[in-house]
């Protein structure tokens, strides 16, 4: 751990000497709850200083933290609390009482020590386009090599100061703190809404954001100047809309492009994007990737989880030593990755493989289209035909010109027999769109 580190919290900035003495207090206060090493603890909350300082403390114990989202249905927590075999789970009022800020009820506090790289620290909850929840258990190890690895990409230093604007219930929140305890730099915490007034008034360099969340900001020419001051804007998730790339271009901001996944204990490939709106998403240090002679996209290294929860065991599925994402993509010869769809969306019209991604692609490189999903709609003469969901980022676009636009790179079977605007109030429980979400308000008819 870097003694530079410091939690940035509204007007108050909590440095390292200040955080040892209140983790160490609650260590105390968990060993006499009589939590010990290797117990599995589900923490339910939203982001706050007491959540890093409960994990640091639990780390200390060697206890493992079971980040849960707080937005789950009670009896999701329940089963997923079950399944990973927690001993106790803590929500937002536990927390609270665990976590003392009176400095004087410890007289000495020792370091906050960095854990073996061995030893078992999360167990991140990830689900894949079918919606199972699994259970990711990752080491020290894996998390320490990730963030070093993102630190030599993306310069981060103590000067630094990065926006938790991610939860900790996702591997890129906690990828986030641990860039940040490693660095030293700032780690700026925040119940604000407003990511710009986040930004604003904690001074951050350093942000992380899906490609919706930018568009917002850029709609509003105010932003452009603190927008501009950022050293580093990362962007993740889904697709990302080239038209988005170009006016990030145009307003002068520092995007860098990355590709992760929870089991890779965050980003695998990261890349700068250039004046020219190119960025090469390049493995990381302490990763590998690879492409199948199928299509698929595997990935191996020091930030590969250990496993997958299954009872009191761990599953860890691979092919000779490499690990299947399940994603479809590219490399070039100077080993730039272009991730091209999900091998278990892809579906099958009238004998063609149709992967949902490579159309959404195409129309979100129509300018006024802000988001667009696809998902098949059973046909009896066909099978499946694609289907498109559109967020429009002002007035709807005629569907006549959405179809010119995609004749003009697709071809015809690729084109969605339909358009359907965006379901109102649809939201995901992840930082991630879910497909599945919109197959369950298909249209019948």
């Amino acid at each position: 751990m870097n003694k530079h580190f410091s939690i940035i919290w509204g007007t108050r900035q909590i440095r390292y000497q200040q955080l040892s003495l209140y983790t160490a207090c609650a260590v105390k206060q968990l060993k006499g709850m009589g939590i010990k090493a290797h117990d599995r603890i589900a923490v339910c909350d939203e982001n706050s200083v007491e959540y890093i300082i409960l994990l640091l403390a639990l780390w200390q114990i060697k206890a493992v933290a079971a980040p849960i989202s707080p937005r789950w249905p009670d009896k999701t927590v329940a089963s997923y609390v079950s399944k990973i075999n927690a001993r106790q789970l803590f929500r937002s009022e536990e927390i609270k009482r665990i976590i003392c800020f009176d400095a004087r009820q410890q007289q000495e506090a020792a370091a906050i020590k960095s854990p073996d790289l061995g030893q078992e620290v999360t167990i991140i909850s990830t689900s894949g386009t079918s919606g199972e929840v699994k259970a990711a258990v990752h080491t020290w190890g894996n998390h320490y090599y990730s963030a070093l690895g993102s630190n030599e990409t993306i310069p981060l230093t103590s000067a630094d100061r990065w926006l938790l604007s991610l939860p900790l219930y996702h591997v890129s929140g906690i990828g986030i703190t641990v860039r940040c305890l490693l660095s030293g730099a700032g780690l700026v915490i925040t119940a604000d809404a407003d990511l710009m007034a986040a930004i604003q008034s904690g001074k951050v360099t350093h942000v992380s954001m899906v490609s919706t969340q930018l568009q917002r900001l850029l709609a509003d020419e105010k932003n452009l100047p603190l927008l501009r001051s950022l050293k580093v804007i990362l962007l993740g998730g889904s697709a990302m809309p080239r038209t988005l790339i170009e006016q990030s271009v145009r307003s002068g901001l520092n995007i860098y492009l990355s590709y992760g996944l929870t089991e890779m204990s965050s980003q695998v490939a990261t890349g700068k994007v250039s004046q020219n709106g190119q960025a090469c998403v390049k493995a990381l240090p302490f990763r590998k990737l690879k492409i199948s002679p199928d299509g698929e996209i595997f990935v191996k290294g020091e930030v590969l989880f250990k496993g997958y929860v299954a009872g009191a065991k761990l599953n860890l599925p691979n092919v000779s030593g490499w690990f299947p994402t399940g994603d479809i993509g590219q490399l070039d010869r100077e080993g730039c990755l272009t991730v091209t769809g999900r091998r278990d969306s892809m579906f099958i019209s009238g004998g063609e493989n149709i992967h949902p991604e490579e159309i959404e692609k195409a129309l979100l490189s129509i300018k006024g289209i802000q988001q667009a999903i696809i998902v098949p709609k059973e046909d009896k003469e066909f099978g499946q035909r694609p289907i498109a969901y559109i967020k429009f980022s002002g007035e709807p676009l005629e569907e006549e010109y959405m179809v010119r636009c995609l004749q003009a790179v697709l071809p015809r079977f690729k084109i969605p027999v339909a358009f359907f605007p965006w379901p109102q109030g649809l939201m995901s429980q992840g930082i991630k769109i879910s497909r599945q979400d919109f197959l369950n308000t298909l249209p019948r008819r």
